[in-house]
């Protein structure tokens, strides 16, 4: 697969007369984990929310590989997203839960068969591939949830804290699940969190955010060494 680029251009968020995103500027290359990090309440999941299509900006624009999708549904972008509620069929099995867009999809039955298998070997839930949801741990319905993403092939992968329902040592554990994941596959994911340790054990490059504002954009050594501003020093 090949990661998507992410620009977003001058992009601000109100509901009612409360803005939550104040004139974003913001480039994601392709290929990396970016991670959007700050306190609950600074705008993030609203802004990967405008990313995926679930919500429109107030002003600005988004492009994805050079392209404005600002007017575009989330099923005309080459995008999917990860929720922390995993968001699975309690009905189906693992095979049918991740096959499920394939299916709507009409695709053949021989490559349905074999794209599960693929996926389903990716995050290694092979033993897994007949139980049902309530059958699994919450880290392993997690990774059904990655896989049944990851099967429609997207340029960006759009996670919403995923990690947060898990206990400690489970997150740490699908944390590096999903930092192998992306070495393998290569596309661009953009993981929101407010974990600090999360965004700087992972990321290739951190936003910290705060109060709909864009504080500053840098590696984890980068923010680390040289925070912005006093926030973001006391926040990392």
């Amino acid at each position: 697969m090949i990661g998507g680029t992410v620009k977003v251009h001058n992009v601000s968020k109100n509901f009612g007369t409360t803005q939550v995103l104040k004139n974003i500027k913001l480039e994601i290359n392709a290929g990396e984990f970016f991670s959007l990090l700050g306190p609950s309440g600074c705008g993030k999941t609203t802004l990967l929310r405008i990313i995926a299509g679930f919500e429109i900006p107030t002003s600005g624009d988004l492009i994805l590989d050079n392209e404005s999708v600002v007017q575009k549904a989330p099923n005309e972008r080459h995008v999917n997203t990860i929720f922390q509620n995993y968001a699975l069929f309690p009905h189906l099995t693992v095979f049918e839960n991740v096959a499920f867009s394939l299916r709507l999809k009409k695709t053949d039955k021989n490559i349905i068969k074999s794209r599960v298998a693929e996926y389903v070997n990716l995050v290694r839930l092979q033993e897994h591939i007949n139980k049902y949801p309530a059958q699994l741990s919450g880290g392993q319905r997690q990774r059904v949830s990655i896989a049944r993403a990851l099967i429609n092939e997207p340029r960006v992968l759009l996670l919403d804290e995923p990690l947060s329902a898990l206990d400690a040592k489970l997150r740490q554990d699908l944390l590096m699940e999903l930092d192998r994941i992306h070495d393998i596959i290569g596309i661009t994911f953009i993981y929101v969190t407010h974990d600090q340790e999360e965004a700087m054990s992972v990321s290739d490059r951190i936003a910290v955010m705060q109060e709909g504002n864009l504080l500053q954009v840098g590696t984890p050594f980068e923010i680390y060494e040289s925070p912005a501003d006093m926030f973001v020093a006391d926040f990392i």
